[in-house]
């Protein structure tokens, strides 16, 4: 009995809509079928070249890159449920379509298509947890989001890949039913706020603010994310190595299994003081794992370089989605969440053509020291930054503050 009251104290914590976030996002990650194994697919099943597989696994990250941008704002302006269902169902409907599409420039349209509308979810769900939450309980109720992801981005490559074996249209129509019953929960359970009212000034404000600190905050995020989304790069270097692409599975599952045994503990810890220096370390330590990799040559010292990377993307993840949901006026927390969100897809779309061309001109070896020293730039640039960040921080909290009393 006691750790059920326990269980339910901690439930009570946070408030039913971030509950209805939790378990929709579980929902949808555990049935994540289609992205993991799409390059699997294009050249098993629709018989695409290496160079056309190559083009359309770049259109999630160029969907991306748009579609984070564009969220913002229409989340500011309708709310993040009508977005986040609008996200979901949208991109349901565009996996029921790839499923059926023939041919490179079909299936790149399909792809470009679910990407547009699916990565309209991320700036609208981080937001949602932003209006749900506060101070300490919102970098906890981050990482608890993230917790969610990467237990299903653990489990979903291994049930995909063993459906796969059944039937590969199954993964088509189980990932757009998951998304669908997402979107449905959230029509139906999540709590509806009416949006403030815009005045003249609000709808005079540009698309794109001219804040300094958001872009400075950017080009961290762009610097951090070319770092982190090369990992991609690594399953080339581990085939130039002799290693086996079982030995690749085995080194990625060391960092899904880091983040669902990690997370948790160290998110919470981090939340305790809620700093901004959290964020560098984290960027250092990412490139402090990826420099690593390029003295690493038996499988147990790519492991721990892994090891240490992961590190960094856990303490990082969670105090950087604090910090830019609180770095803008409320009215704008969509904008400036969806454009630094947008840095995200635009490193998924350049490091592997990065990578790869530095691979070819300097080497693995080379290849991770710039690759990591892009990290420690950004480490770099989130000290530079600190004193800025603390006290824009400081300022949204007094301005919050003035609001509840009035």
């Amino acid at each position: 009995m006691a750790r059920v009251s326990a269980l339910t104290r901690a439930a009570s914590t946070y408030p039913t809509g971030f509950w209805v976030l939790w378990w929709g996002t579980l929902l949808n990650r555990l049935g994540e079928f289609v992205v993991p194994l799409l390059g699997f697919y294009l050249t098993a099943q629709a018989h695409l070249s290496v160079t056309q597989v190559s083009v359309i696994l770049a259109m999630l990250g160029l969907g991306r890159f748009v579609s984070e941008g564009l969220s913002g704002p229409l989340t500011d302006r309708r709310g993040p449920a009508f977005t986040m269902i609008l996200a979901l169902s949208g991109g349901a409907v565009m996996i029921l379509a790839l499923s059926v599409a023939q041919g490179f420039w079909w299936t790149a349209a399909g792809v470009l298509g679910f990407s547009l509308l699916s990565a309209l979810y991320k700036p609208a769900a981080s937001t949602a947890v932003a209006e749900l939450t506060q101070g300490a309980q919102r970098t906890r109720a981050y990482n608890l989001l993230y917790w969610a992801i990467n237990v299903g981005a653990a489990t979903a490559p291994v049930l995909g890949g063993w459906l796969a074996g059944r039937s590969m249209r199954l993964l088509f129509w189980l990932d757009a039913a998951t998304m669908a019953a997402y979107a449905l929960l959230l029509a139906l359970l999540y709590p509806r706020t009416a949006r403030p009212a815009r005045n003249a000034a609000a709808h005079a404000r540009p698309l794109l603010p001219r804040d300094l600190l958001l872009w400075q905050f950017c080009l961290a995020s762009l610097l951090f994310g070319l770092t982190y989304q090369s990992y991609k790069v690594l399953a080339v270097v581990f085939a130039q190595q002799g290693f086996s692409a079982v030995q690749y599975g085995q080194v990625l599952a060391v960092n899904g299994a880091l983040v669902v045994l990690l997370g948790l503990p160290l998110g919470h810890l981090i939340a305790r003081s809620g700093h901004p220096r959290w964020q560098a370390l984290g960027a250092a330590l990412l490139g402090a794992g990826f420099l690593g990799h390029a003295v690493a040559h038996t499988l147990w010292a790519h492991m721990l370089a892994v090891v240490v990377w992961t590190a960094g993307e856990i303490i990082a993840y969670g105090i950087s989605k604090t910090i830019i949901s609180e770095l803008g006026p409320p009215a704008q927390r969509g904008t400036y969440i969806g454009l630094v969100g947008s840095m995200a897809g635009l490193a998924t779309l350049l490091a592997p053509l990065l990578g790869g061309a530095l691979l070819q001109a300097l080497g693995a070896g080379g290849m991770w020291v710039v690759i990591a020293g892009l990290a420690f730039m950004a480490a770099l640039l989130l000290l530079a930054l600190e004193g800025r960040v603390q006290g824009r921080l400081l300022q949204r909290g007094q301005e919050a503050g003035q609001e509840a009393l009035t």
